[in-house]
């Protein structure tokens, strides 16, 4: 089994089909094994899930996110280079998130962050963006905009230019890390 397998089945389907199609996975969840276009999973018995249903202007959205870690499935030799992926994003993102509120605290001191700590976390958001999956792109790019914008800030000298694009950049990520927790 590959590191990333994705399966989304996106169409238009009739109510009864659609139906049919979701109580096919839930018995799968609750038989503890999710069968899906020929590949098998084993479901845990505690599943990370969201389940969101929203009415904007008319229209009606129901959305079903569940998570549950598949590694201990894979053979070994495919294990291991998943394994090292993840503890490097781990370590990245914490470093960001470091670098990230250093950021926030000398524009909330009212001085401009100075440029190594600036380029630190140009480098460190660069290597995210590699590591990131494909599905992450058009995220990354928003995220990666403001971030630029950021820096054309704080090279023009402008506290309050910088104080805004920090606060977009800051929405930028709460979307990323909502969409592709």
């Amino acid at each position: 089994m590959s590191h990333h397998e994705e399966n989304t089945l996106s169409n238009t389907w009739n109510r009864e089909d659609l139906a049919a199609r979701l109580e096919e996975l839930a018995r799968g969840l609750k038989a503890g094994r999710l069968e899906v276009e020929g590949k098998t999973w084993s479901v845990p018995a505690q599943v990370a899930a969201e389940v969101q249903l929203k009415e904007k202007k008319g229209g009606l959205v129901l959305k079903v996110k569940c998570r549950w870690a598949t590694l201990g499935e894979y053979h070994a030799e495919a294990r291991e280079p998943v394994v090292r992926w993840q503890e490097d994003f781990k370590t990245l993102k914490k470093r960001l998130g470091a670098q990230f509120r250093g950021l926030k605290l000398a524009l909330a001191q009212g001085r401009l962050p100075d440029a190594q700590a600036l380029a630190d976390f140009w480098g460190g958001s660069r290597a995210m963006a590699k590591m990131g999956e494909p599905d992450w792109d058009e995220a990354m790019q928003s995220y990666l905009s403001h971030l630029a914008a950021l820096e054309r800030a704080v090279t023009a000298r402008d506290l309050e230019a910088a104080r805004h694009e920090l606060a977009d950049l800051e929405r930028a990520m709460a979307v990323c890390h909502r969409e592709f927790k």
